[in-house]
């Protein structure tokens, strides 16, 4: 009796695990792939939009990965973003929690771009393990947090940055910036709230500094 009891618990747990799709594209907003079955704590379906530009806002180079997948429902409310002065990072989920729902076509929300009060100093240096910090920045939207870190490419290529970043974007440790890519995180240097690195000037090897490996695509 007990045995066929496990049994009957082990299918309703089977049967209640959420499917969604799974698959990936390149400047595209929707894919198509195969489905996958949740594992715990996976509880969405979720729609990934990964948006980044390096150089000016305007005549820069742009890109933007969308992925379908499982995730956590803190993935689906707390949106990554990080900007500084030539590289900006946009990580934007949509999420549901009905098997299958996630293989539809997602039209995107602009960015929310209201002055939030925080001020941040910013720089963006390439080849570099440090960065002069020298350019005051307005944050916008949910980018509360005042962070700089370097990210260094398999083989050599380093860009050092310092900007406006989200709570979940501090809180991946600047990962969420390069999604997808081999990361090996050391630290984290970080403000938040009314705290500015405006009146705290500084360079990176000094301080804690977060070694991001960026493998080729």
């Amino acid at each position: 009796m007990m045995f066929i009891l496990a049994v009957c618990s082990a299918l309703l747990t089977a049967g209640a695990a959420l499917k969604c799709e799974v698959c990936s594209a390149l400047n595209a907003n929707s894919c198509s792939g195969h489905y996958e079955t949740c594992k715990s704590p996976q509880s969405q379906c979720m729609v990934t939009l990964t948006e980044s530009s390096v150089g000016p806002v305007i005549g820069g180079v742009w890109s933007a990965v969308l992925v379908k997948s499982c995730g956590s429902a803190y993935d689906c409310s707390h949106p990554a973003t990080l900007t500084t002065m030539e590289f900006r990072v946009r990580v934007t989920t949509k999420c549901c929690d009905k098997d299958y729902c996630n293989n539809s076509t997602v039209d995107w929300k602009q960015p929310n771009s209201t002055l939030n009060g925080v001020t941040c100093e910013s720089c963006f240096a390439r080849n570099s393990a440090t960065c002069d910090v020298k350019v005051p920045m307005n944050c916008s939207g949910d980018e509360t947090n005042c962070v700089q870190y370097s990210a260094s490419r398999e083989g050599g290529s380093t860009i050092t940055l310092a900007g406006c970043a989200s709570e979940s974007m501090q809180r991946s440790q600047g990962r969420a910036a390069f999604q997808g890519s081999s990361i090996s995180v050391k630290g984290m240097q970080n403000r938040n709230g009314a705290e500015s690195l405006r009146h705290n000037p500084f360079l990176l090897p000094s301080l804690a500094v977060i070694t991001i490996r960026i493998f080729a695509q």
